[in-house]
């Protein structure tokens, strides 16, 4: 073999060799990418993980606020109730006190004349409307929700047209969502819409619709609810919690 054979032959050894540790190096970066993107794929899954968690914490929190809120608004029906029944009471001493022949003394708490029931007063034997609502709202509180739809059932047949019912009607919808019966929850708060149009449950009544026709999966009906909501009561909270449902669902508002 010539001196000029070798030398080819190194020449291709060298190329060779220059070929393998090109092929290393790509796989090298081969893997080193897939590694990347193993990380890449792991830190997403745990960003979405913990937008979810953070979600859920919302929602709950959500939830605990419209109750809270809700409570504190029946507290402050209760106690105005309250005041309405100690006058009446009163007037009823003053009546009796008349009907006995003993002048109530002037300015005497008896001597003050109740106000008008606008057909509130309960049934002869039968609980008071405070009664029968708040024993109803008591067990909607506990989450006894079949006790509560029938309670305020009850009390609407019995006080149709008082200052809480609108707030019976709203509650049988609550309940029967909570229940997750969400059709039944749609008639009801439609229910109060109809009837009680001017209620200060509307805004309410508007946006919890919304949520059970987005869990029947009617999403163009719940859209045009919660849009509603948001068109009619803009600085409202149901207004703020309208626009994350939509968003939830793939429709942006601005």
């Amino acid at each position: 073999m010539s001196n000029d054979d070798i030398q080819g032959l190194h020449q291709q050894m060298s190329e060779i060799q220059k070929q393998i540790q090109t092929v290393e190096r790509k796989s090298s970066s081969k893997e080193e990418v897939e590694k990347l993107n193993q990380n890449v794929a792991t830190q997403t899954t745990q960003l979405l993980k913990s937008n979810a968690d953070t979600a859920v914490r919302l929602g709950e929190l959500t939830t605990k606020m419209e109750q809270l809120e809700a409570k504190l608004e029946d507290t402050n029906r209760r106690l105005s109730q309250l005041s309405q029944q100690i006058a009446e009471t009163q007037g009823e001493l003053q009546r009796l006190r008349g009907a006995s022949g003993t002048p109530a003394a002037p300015g005497s708490p008896a001597a003050v004349l109740p106000p008008p029931t606008n057909g509130t007063k309960p049934a002869a034997g039968g609980p008071s409307p405070s009664e029968l609502y708040d024993t109803a709202y008591a067990d909607y509180t506990k989450a006894r929700y079949a006790l509560a739809i029938q309670g305020f059932e009850d009390y609407l047949a019995t006080y149709p047209s008082t200052d809480l019912s609108d707030n019976a009607q709203y509650w049988i919808g609550e309940s029967h969502f909570a229940q997750k019966k969400y059709s039944d929850a749609v008639a009801d708060f439609e229910k109060l819409l109809k009837q009680w149009p001017a209620s200060d449950k509307a805004a309410a009544a508007l946006l919890k619709k919304g949520y059970a026709l987005v869990e029947l999966n009617q999403k163009p009906e719940a859209v045009v609810q919660l849009q509603y909501v948001i068109h009619e009561f803009p600085t409202s909270e149901e207004a703020r919690l309208a626009k994350a449902k939509l968003k939830s669902v793939g429709v942006d508002t601005k």
